[in-house]
């Protein structure tokens, strides 16, 4: 037995050994290359080595929270009080409880509102208490202050509401030119200085259109072609519990609901009683977010969700890791060289080896939950992050893509005509990682030709 091992390893070596790193600096690239259905490896290259994944340390987080919470996992978002309502008025303080579910957008909110509005809850005699303790507190993500702003930086939060952007959505038809805030924000003024642009082609209306927050204004100005008619653009104008404050009075007052007297922050008091809830989608649909699109406060509301369901400590983000690392365990699959953040790869910090994020994917293509992975992953030259990218290849390469300063990464899979499947980890770390990607998916399309005609 032991010979045996040793001959596979020597075959291991060889073959990576006989890689083309078609350019690629040699300390750059970890790679890790593995059928589903056996258990042999076929290339490993650096693949022991430590390594910022980028975003494909999603995979591992999707799949820990697949097997932790399983792929119909929801969750609750909850109107609460303990005040009585009389004559249509709540007379006394409305609790908000959230626990944290990825697509609240603005339409959950407005089922939420409308639950109560259905309960004959006309006005909020007193405050709106916002109870976010589903999270002791949250994952970091530290080294992305040049980033604030952006969409993928919205923290996570129990009461995280349209991942706390408002979409602007431009209009130019006969009534003329407009803007309108999605969800609608109480206290944020829109400020329009738009004109018509003519007949010229839309692409993103932000080319035609400058667009800003400054304190409780959102400015909108510029010339809107009328092909830009119902595009949008989105903004980040206030911080989490802000945002969702303004945009639960926004959609109560599009309700004809007036109140709340006040915003607060707090806790649900025992005895108190449901007055409306909506429940999430299935975490597997929010698995297809995640990965086709990369969402990174999603997946760090996966995260802690999982430390949430399973506070052994108390702390989240502790639980969450340890969550991570009991899954990892009961498939048999050593954490090794695994440093978790947030679980989103959205780190500076954040590493693991490609052998391990391998040996993950060929855990999951086996398991009960296949196919809800397989089915949120990217398909080339069609879905996603990799809608650009292999066009060649379609629909037979699934991939996880990773970007950041200094990191190009992808894995997932590929499936032969006969239904067999690879799976491919490739890591590049090099300060010029960007205009390294045509190399490393060379080194991708590689992998496959050799597997294709069994060459390996």
């Amino acid at each position: 037995m032991r010979n045996k091992w040793i001959l596979m390893a020597m075959l291991v070596c060889l073959r990576a050994g006989a890689i083309d790193l078609h350019g690629l600096p040699q300390d750059s690239l970890s790679l890790w290359v593995a059928p589903v259905e056996s258990d042999r490896v076929d290339i490993a290259y650096r693949a022991d080595q430590p390594a910022s994944p980028a975003s494909t340390m999603k995979l591992l987080t999707g799949w820990a929270a697949l097997d932790r919470l399983g792929p119909d996992f929801t969750w609750h978002t909850r109107l609460m009080s303990t005040a009585p309502v009389v004559d249509g008025v709540l007379e006394g303080d409305l609790y908000w409880v959230g626990e944290g579910d990825p697509r609240f957008f603005g339409a959950r909110l407005r089922e939420l509102l409308d639950g109560l509005r259905q309960r004959g809850i006309r006005k909020i005699a007193g405050r709106l208490v916002l109870d976010a303790s589903a999270y002791s507190r949250l994952s970091s993500a530290d080294g992305f202050e040049q980033d604030e702003g952006e969409s993928f930086m919205a923290p996570p939060d129990p009461l995280l509401t349209n991942l706390n952007v408002v979409w602007l959505r431009f209009f130019n038809d006969e009534q003329g030119v407009r803007v309108v805030l999605d969800p609608p924000l109480a206290g944020i003024t829109l400020e329009s200085h738009l004109t018509d642009g003519g007949g010229a082609t839309c692409g993103d209306v932000r080319r035609w259109v400058l667009i800003k927050a400054t304190g409780n204004t959102i400015f909108a100005a510029g010339k809107v072609p009328r092909d830009c008619d119902g595009s949008m653009a989105y903004l980040q104008p206030l911080e989490p519990e802000q945002f969702a404050a303004a945009a639960f009075a926004g959609v109560w007052q599009s309700l004809s609901g007036s109140g709340p007297l006040g915003v607060a922050s707090g806790k649900v008091p025992e005895g108190a009683r449901a007055l409306a809830s909506v429940t999430s989608d299935p975490l597997s649909r929010v698995l297809v977010d995640v990965n086709k699109f990369s969402n990174n406060p999603m997946v760090r509301s996966l995260f802690l969700t999982m430390g949430r369901q399973a506070p052994e400590s108390g702390d989240t983000v502790a639980d969450a890791e340890r969550a991570v690392r009991q899954a990892l365990v009961a498939h048999g699959l050593d954490g090794h060289g695994l440093k978790l953040e947030n679980g989103a790869g959205l780190s500076r910090d954040e590493r693991v080896t490609a052998s391990l994020l391998g040996q993950v994917l060929r855990v999951a293509a086996r398991g009960p939950y296949a196919d809800e992975l397989l089915a949120s992953l990217p398909i080339a030259g069609q879905t996603g992050t990799l809608k650009h990218r292999f066009l060649d290849l379609g629909p037979a390469l699934r991939l996880k893509t990773g970007t950041l300063k200094d990191v190009a990464a992808v894995a997932g899979y590929w499936q032969r005509r006969d239904g067999r499947r690879l799976v491919i980890v490739a890591f590049v770390n090099h300060p010029q990682a960007a205009s390294l990607k045509p190399a490393l998916d060379a080194v991708v399309r590689d992998a496959i030709r050799r597997y294709e005609s069994d060459g390996i």
